[in-house]
């Protein structure tokens, strides 16, 4: 599975979205996208509890929104959440348990 797919599919865990597929990568961003709009104007605070959830720190949300002001605030969070999740990714690869071959599972506590 390339990292695209896996960024999809935490993601997509994280934003307690299952059962969803897509064709491109960019069309995954864009369904991110329109969902951070939806709960900018209607759920803020599930917007909030979703960068929570995900581990986006609000310092970083709004020094980038500062930053970027004039373009649509939920690409720039989109875009962040995605990069976090690439973060996730890459912790676990170079944390992967990997069982010794001479050693049985009974052994592994």
């Amino acid at each position: 599975m390339d990292n695209e797919q896996k960024i999809q599919e935490y993601t997509l865990q994280l934003l307690e979205e299952t059962g969803l597929s897509f064709s491109s990568f960019e069309l995954f961003r864009q369904h991110i996208i329109q969902r951070i709009n939806d709960w900018i104007n209607n759920d803020f605070e599930h917007l909030l509890y979703m960068l929570y959830r995900i581990d986006v720190h609000e310092d970083k949300v709004r020094k980038l929104l500062s930053q970027h002001k004039g373009e649509n605030a939920a690409e720039v969070i989109a875009d962040l959440i995605i990069d976090r999740q690439k973060q996730k990714i890459e912790m676990r690869k170079l944390f992967q348990f990997k069982k010794p071959a001479d050693i049985s599972e009974d052994e592994l506590w």
